[in-house]
């Protein structure tokens, strides 16, 4: 009977004793205690086989004391290589394997210290970062209770400011309403009045034999009133026009004018240098010649009344006036453009808009200083919604930019907002992610995802995963794009050293068994 059971874990001897048959793993045959390590495979599972290299599937367990214990496949066993650092792999060769195990235990501690070290100098900023987020966390929650009981305030404030500024503008308005009202009508009836002066100056101008009726011959030689142009203007259509053969005043004002206003200009004559001493001329001036002054054909010396002498002094000064198709069709009586204009607002409307304008300004003071109130709770609010991790430690960084240069590009990563790519080159930014979320259990606060950044030429939406691992400073340490357009970076902070590691001491004759 073997007095060494070769290859088997600690937590696995008890499916090993010797004064029992041995039953497989996979529970599907018995034998013989004796069968075990016989280097003969009778398990399907390489069980019976757990020191020697029997079965292709078993397994054999380096001890390792001092160090740590590993499994290694059984067909290592007995190969002339040392897998295990006490060399227990190889108990049957006359190959001499030195013990290396307190040696790698020594280096491990080592670095085990290293690493111990470094998560409770990082613990300490980390406990630190936990203290400011607890602080600026409880201020903004009472900032936030202050903000909400100011809002409900300021909102009444606002309330009682709109009544104000509606009642001061229905006041305004009624004011305005009754100047514009006023003045309409001012400018209606004056438009009435210089319409049917025009209706007098036109019928005047047509009745050329001052018969006070318009007849088709009169009318006939104004063929501007013609439609159509290229033909001749005819009895009939000038009779349409009339309405009959001949058209009186009140016929011309109802039915006539209507028609012609827009179309109408008044026939002119040439007045020579001759005319201007006394003398006139027998025969008109072409309309092509240089003329000083144009009358109508009817020209009565009363019209003269019709004028301004400063008018009239302005046409003497003039050298070319305009042939017929320049002259207008008011005969004089031209509209100014300041008759448009409504006057000034009496002082009782100016005091009124005054004041609304005052209730206005009040009003809009008050509602942008809501708005702003309750931009501010917003803020507040997502910012206590975000899980800045376990004990908050993530907080201090919000909004925290940090840069990583390598040879073509700088990545930035502005903590729980957005990441981008700067070309060194020249060109604009690239944002290749916005903050998402934390990584999956059970290393959840391990690793920050960015994801829909800008889409690539024919690719995918560019995102970035950042693994954070423990350092003594926030910063990126490494940037990586192992697929297209998905980027990795490794990143250093506090927030990510463990307690349990900084806490946990030393013990050199620890043995793990993996």
């Amino acid at each position: 009977m073997r007095t060494v059971l070769r290859g088997v874990k600690r937590s696995m001897l008890s499916k090993y004793i010797p004064s029992k048959p041995f039953t497989c793993f996979d529970g599907s045959i018995s034998m013989p205690f004796d069968f075990v390590n016989d280097d003969y495979c009778d398990c399907r599972d390489g069980s019976d086989e757990p020191g020697t290299s029997a079965c292709p599937n078993g397994q054999f367990f380096c001890e390792n004391k001092g160090y740590v214990g590993i499994v290694v496949p059984s067909q290592f066993v007995g190969d002339g290589v040392c897998d295990c650092c006490d060399g227990s792999d190889e108990y049957e060769n006359e190959i001499v394997c030195n013990n290396t195990c307190f040696i790698l235990a020594k280096k491990t501690n080592e670095q085990r210290e290293t690493q111990r070290l470094l998560h409770e100098q990082g613990v300490a900023k980390k406990n630190e970062m936990i203290s400011k987020a607890n602080a600026f966390k409880a201020e903004r929650a009472q900032r936030l209770e202050e903000l909400e009981e100011q809002l409900k305030r300021l909102e009444v404030d606002l309330q009682v400011k709109l009544d104000l500024k509606n009642q001061a503008e229905e006041l305004e308005t009624a004011s305005k309403d009754k100047h514009e009202e006023a003045w309409e009508e001012q400018r209606a009836a004056r438009e009435l009045l210089q319409r049917d002066e025009q209706i007098k100056d036109i019928f005047n101008d047509l009745d050329t034999n001052q018969d006070k009726s318009i007849s088709i011959e009169e009318l006939k030689i104004h063929t501007e009133l013609d439609d159509e142009k290229e033909n001749e203007f005819t009895n009939d259509e000038v009779r349409t026009i009339l309405g009959g053969d001949s058209a009186t005043f009140d016929e011309f004002n109802s039915t006539v004018f209507d028609q012609i206003s827009n179309s109408y200009k008044k026939i002119t004559q040439t007045v020579t240098n001759d005319q201007t001493t006394g003398t006139e001329s027998s025969n008109p001036t072409p309309l092509d010649e240089p003329s000083k002054v144009t009358r109508s054909e009817n020209y009565d010396e009363t019209d003269n009344e019709k004028y301004d002498s400063n008018d009239m002094d302005d046409i003497d000064n003039k050298d070319d006036i305009s042939n017929e198709k320049d002259q207008p069709t008011s005969l004089g009586h031209t509209k100014h453009v300041h008759d448009d204009i409504a006057p000034d607002f009496d002082e009782e409307t100016k005091k009124l808009i005054q004041i609304a304008d005052q209730a206005r300004k009040v009003f809009e003071d008050a509602e942008e200083k809501v708005q702003d109130i309750k931009r501010e709770i917003e803020d507040l609010k997502k910012r206590l919604e975000i899980d800045f991790g376990p004990e908050d430690e993530f907080s201090t960084m919000f909004n925290e930019c940090y840069n990583y240069e390598e040879r073509e590009y700088t990545y930035r990563v502005c903590m729980f907002k957005t990441a981008s790519q700067i070309p060194k080159g020249g060109g604009s930014e690239v944002v290749i992610g916005h903050w998402e979320s934390w990584g999956s259990e059970p290393n959840k606060y391990s690793v920050m995802k960015y994801t829909n950044g800008v889409s690539c030429w024919n690719g995918p939406s560019r995102a970035l995963t950042v693994q954070l691992q423990c350092g003594i400073e926030h910063r990126a340490i490494d940037v990586r794009e192992p697929t297209k357009c998905k980027y990795s970076m490794i990143f250093e902070t506090p927030a990510a050293c463990d307690k349990d590691i900084a806490s946990k001491p030393l013990d050199q004759h620890t043995h793990t068994e993996f």
